[in-house]
């Protein structure tokens, strides 16, 4: 919702789900790795591209995205003495449910017919169109394989071009 009709009960379900959550996870798998002795491990967060910038519509799933990658890059930290690494994905317009209602609220907001800002969100990409999930599951692959061994504390864009940086 709108900064402005957003309330807390709204604020503290995203944040439960997208900061808590994640934090609590990541945290749990970290514990096990460690206790384990697992060296050379990955651990792979969900961020997204609305935590390197803010929206107008949706600044509560900003702010909670970029703490997701904030704890990313404090985890990869504390976790390098262990050579487990800790990187996020920061998917940008990829084509599943969750669009739905993105495309509802925009509807909502901005007076646009159902549909019409996927098409205009998937034009407005650099590579012209919305990525599918494979393109987050072969980042997935590669962040969590050898070939990535010495990366730890970076988010990958994987946006079609949309956030540079």
């Amino acid at each position: 919702a709108p900064l402005l009709e957003s309330d807390e009960a709204m604020y503290d379900k995203l944040f439960a789900v997208n900061v808590k959550g994640a934090f609590f996870v990541m945290q749990q798998t970290l514990a096990h790795m460690v206790a384990h002795q697992v060296k050379g491990g990955a651990v792979i967060n969900m961020a997204s591209q609305a935590g390197r910038r803010g929206e107008a519509l949706v600044s509560h799933y900003c702010a909670s995205k970029a703490a997701v990658i904030s704890y990313t890059q404090s985890a990869a930290l504390a976790m390098a003495p262990h050579h487990i690494r800790v990187n996020a994905i920061s998917p940008g317009v990829i084509n599943t449910p969750m669009w739905a209602g993105v495309d509802a609220l925009f509807a909502k907001y901005e007076n646009l017919p159902i549909g019409e800002k996927k098409k205009q969100v998937g034009r407005a990409v650099p590579l012209g169109y919305m990525g599918e999930p494979a393109d987050i599951c072969g980042a997935a692959v590669f962040l969590a394989s050898d070939e990535s061994s010495y990366i730890t504390a970076q988010t990958l864009n994987v946006d079609g071009g949309n956030v540079m940086g």
